[in-house]
């Protein structure tokens, strides 16, 4: 695993806070480094409190009301009056991950007169989704932000968004980071109909994206679903932003030991169409087999990858770019392995843009930095190293870094990107290309004294 996600819609802070201490030092002892995101709760809307369960027949009426709760059988308490007053003749109110299903007859405002389209049983506090309704409130809760200072605290490495609609939601999400001392990069989920239609301004301001397939399918017709994911995707390599593929990957795997054969094959086909990660919910969360999830994933990745379009072909908007373009294409044509040196990690992740064959080693200026790395396609976050001015001195020290770690050895080339005042961001513009037993011939001295510094 690259990542492990915290539900922040579910548990206390003290049990995040144990779960990403042990995340930190299982992640020392294997000598492999994890990332935390921190899954933000959101504006979940949901039903008020039901002294019963109501079993809904199509064709049966009901009224939503803005009541906390209610105790009168033909009243469905959902406590949400701004929300309430968006509602319209025609739209449709889908509740219990779109189970049920109720039509809207007429409204006043305060009071919505529904009629059932789909029957089912609904009781207290289930989810509610409303597609093409305007939500008017902020992107962030009381409870998100609470949520936010803890991860300042803990110094989580990915913030995930829920419920992003527009770019301004990820903007007035970065700000308020930013205004309590966070520079995590923000990860937007995508799980309703706004969002992709602002998917364009949204990419121009986040650092990620998440396909969130459960709530995005009630909102949008299921059948919709794998084409605004590879669309998604599309987009965000164009963009050199990470894009995650999320719900239901080995959704049998909560109960089975073995997946279905079309989770496997929605696995590899989200891995062809060229996502960065693919993450595993309830089969880790609550499943009774949570290693063979994550095996059977990594497997069914590592196959896909047999066949991978390798080397994409995207125009350079910026130096930093072209440089990127310019390793990936030396790496083609040289077999080489790429080595990025980066400040922010934004060089290694223009690197991963291209997507060269094999592992793309990196290295930064801090271990923040390099945790951050692990959400990217085919970056290998190896270690941490002084922002050494001296080329020479820098170089020496990446060969040598690179070979401690056995990515590197003699009889290879390598293609090394980094800035001539390392250390200092937006400077990227230097490739190197070594062949490393010629190298070593040379300034195995220089190695030697890099690795005694």
């Amino acid at each position: 695993m690259d990542c492990a996600r915290l539900n922040f819609s579910h548990g206390t802070f003290p049990e995040h806070e144990e779960v990403i201490r042990d995340v930190r030092r299982l992640s020392e002892k294997h000598g492999r480094q994890v990332a935390i995101l921190q899954d933000l709760g959101g504006v979940k809307l949901r039903l008020g409190n039901m002294d019963h369960v109501l079993n809904l027949n199509h064709g049966d009426e009901y009224l939503l009301t803005a009541d906390e709760a209610s105790d009168d059988p033909s009243i469905i308490p959902f406590p949400e009056p701004g929300v309430l007053r968006n509602l319209r003749e025609n739209n449709l109110v889908f509740i219990s991950d779109g189970i049920v299903c109720l039509e809207v007859l007429e409204t006043n405002g305060l009071q919505v007169r529904t009629r059932v389209r789909n029957g089912g049983t609904i009781s207290s506090y289930k989810g509610v989704n409303l597609p093409g309704v305007s939500i008017d409130m902020p992107v962030l809760t009381d409870d998100d932000k609470a949520a936010l200072r803890f991860g300042v605290e803990q110094k989580v490495d990915w913030v995930a968004v829920s419920f992003v609609r527009t770019g301004h939601d990820v903007r007035e999400a970065k700000a308020f980071l930013q205004s309590i001392g966070s520079q995590a990069p923000v990860m937007a989920k995508l799980e309703r109909s706004e969002g992709i239609d602002n998917l364009d301004e949204i990419l121009q301001e986040v650092d990620g994206v998440m396909v969130a397939r459960g709530d995005l399918g009630v909102e949008i017709p299921m059948e919709r679903v794998p084409l605004v994911q590879k669309e998604i995707v599309r987009k965000a390599n164009e963009a050199a932003k990470s894009s995650c593929i999320a719900t239901q990957m080995l959704r049998s795997m909560v109960v089975s030991p073995t997946p279905t054969r079309a989770e496997v094959s929605d696995i590899c086909n989200a891995v062809l169409d060229g996502c960065d990660l693919i993450l595993l919910s309830d089969e880790i969360a609550v499943g009774a087999y949570p290693v063979e999830a994550v095996q059977v994933a990594d497997t069914a990745i590592r196959e896909a990858e047999k066949i991978y379009p390798y080397y994409k072909d995207f125009r350079s908007r910026d130096r930093t770019q072209a440089i990127a373009a310019g390793a990936s294409s030396l790496a083609r044509e040289l077999h080489s392995k790429p080595i990025v040196v980066t400040s922010t990690g934004r060089a290694a992740y223009e690197v991963s843009r291209y997507r060269p064959e094999g592992d793309i080693i990196v290295f930064a200026h801090d271990e923040e930095t390099l945790r951050r790395l692990c959400l990217g396609w085919g970056l290998q976050p190896s270690g941490v190293i002084p922002p050494e001015q001296d080329i020479s001195r820098l170089v020496a020290m990446l060969i040598g870094r690179a070979m401690s770690t056995g990515l590197v050895n003699e009889s290879d080339v390598v293609t090394i990107v980094h800035g001539s005042l390392t250390g200092v961001s937006g400077t990227t513009n230097t490739i190197q290309v070594l062949d490393v037993q010629e190298y070593l011939s040379r300034y195995s001295d220089l190695v030697e004294a890099a690795a005694g510094a």
